[in-house]
């Protein structure tokens, strides 16, 4: 089978079981509030922010032939660029003051979501990054509209969503790129595995990043009730 087939095929999976976590299950079935959104964003907003010089750095590490990618790599990062105020100005249009998040502490599941790619990067096979860029661009390609049309019936304005409306749309242009990047990086079976177990745990990661923002929306409005 086609590598592009066999990292679709696991993350086709992955998007299943990602769609059956608790959060991300009452996302659709609409059993959450606007304030979840909220949390959620300012996570994202964190991990957004680091994604551009992270796709960066994993071209230190290109050798031979794998050089030619690193044009595009750039070219890909800097399209990345302003999309953590992206999340900023989603929140501002919900009416929350942003002007302390950017030197806040991100919780400790976007922290691990953060701190993976680099490790993968610099201590592991960097080309396995691929695996960590194609849940990052395959969700929203795949499931962003849906949740979008979940997020508005919880309540959030379509105002407030421009982070995701960018992803749902230019992410499709990616989805074309990351097709090169895996005929020109994997170079052998081990590559390919590299890239598919950093698929998984990205997966697993911004499962528990996702868990993690909701857990916190429900304790505020759980207090805001008692």
């Amino acid at each position: 089978m086609d590598p592009k087939d066999r990292i679709r095929n696991e993350f086709d999976a992955l998007c299943g079981q990602f769609n059956q976590l608790p959060s991300v299950a009452r996302t659709i079935s609409g059993e959450i509030d606007a304030l979840h959104y909220q949390w959620l964003m300012r996570q994202i907003f964190h991990h957004a922010r680091e994604n551009p010089q992270i796709q960066a750095l994993a071209t230190v590490y290109f050798r031979g032939t794998q050089r030619d990618m690193v044009k595009p790599f750039f070219q890909h990062a800097t399209s990345e660029i302003g999309h953590d105020k992206l999340a900023l100005n989603d929140l501002e249009a919900m009416g929350v003051d942003t002007s302390g998040i950017p030197n806040e502490r991100p919780l400790p599941a976007t922290t691990a979501l953060v701190a993976y790619p680099f490790y993968q990067i610099c201590q592991r096979n960097p080309v396995g990054y691929i695996g960590y860029l194609v849940f990052l661009e395959y969700l929203p390609t795949s499931m962003g509209t849906e949740y979008m049309t979940a997020f508005i019936k919880a309540g959030v304005p379509e105002t407030a969503m421009s982070f995701l409306t960018d992803h749902v749309t230019i992410d499709q242009y990616h989805i074309k790129q990351i097709a090169r990047y895996i005929d020109e990086l994997l170079q052998d079976e081990e590559d390919l595995q590299s890239a598919i177990h950093a698929l998984r745990v990205t997966a697993g990661l911004y499962g528990q990043m996702v868990e993690s923002a909701f857990q916190q929306a429900d304790s505020v409005l759980m207090q805001a009730a008692a």
